[in-house]
């Protein structure tokens, strides 16, 4: 169920980055390295239950927010190449190669994807008050195992998310340029206006 879900998120994600070469493909694989290893990791530690009511939840939260952190990195990679063709094919022309030509954008579609997942954090108690805490707390749980139970949950949240963008953003950026290093994502490709 949750490798359903994975596929789903991948393709969902993928939709945001209209004209990108193998966009279907990094996505699944950044959700399923980023949200799938978090799952696997907490199941094993003991963290999430492995009774399909406690795992379907909690994984279905990890996959949904990997999926929106994905989509944003691929989006704004893909803006952010677009916006920048010129540059980085005057570093190709005086020999760099399609890796570090694409670096800067790399470094700031990572950054940039974990902002919602960061501002969370921030505003964590003060702003909004998490439903699972809320919950746990209307249901009569101890103030302080539900506020522990939360920071766990956000905390895999953000840790998977951040991997997923990592590794989206990695693997993206061989997928716009050639085997000759050649920039591949053009401006007038179908699908990637800006």
């Amino acid at each position: 169920l949750l490798m359903a879900m994975i596929i789903a998120a991948g393709a969902t994600s993928a939709r945001r980055a209209k004209g990108m070469p193998g966009a279907f493909e990094v996505s699944t694989w950044a959700i399923a390295g980023g949200a799938g290893s978090m799952i696997a990791v907490m199941t094993l530690l003991g963290v999430i239950d492995t009774p399909i009511t406690a795992l379907v939840p909690v994984g279905s939260m990890l996959i949904a927010n990997a999926m929106n952190t994905n989509g944003l990195a691929l989006n704004r990679f893909r803006s952010d190449v677009l916006a920048h063709v010129g540059e980085i094919e005057t570093a190709l022309a005086l020999g760099a190669d399609g890796k570090s030509s694409v670096a800067p954008y790399v470094q700031v579609s990572f950054e940039a994807s974990l902002i919602p997942a960061i501002d969370s954090l921030r505003s964590l108690g003060i702003v909004w008050i998490p439903g699972l805490m809320a919950g746990m707390l209307l249901s009569g749980a101890r103030p302080v195992y539900a506020a522990i139970y939360q920071f766990v949950l956000l905390a895999m949240i953000f840790a998977s998310s951040g991997l997923t963008s990592l590794i989206s953003t990695l693997l993206i950026r061989t997928r716009v340029m050639s085997t000759a290093e050649q920039l591949i994502l053009r401006p007038g490709a179908i699908g990637s206006r800006v």
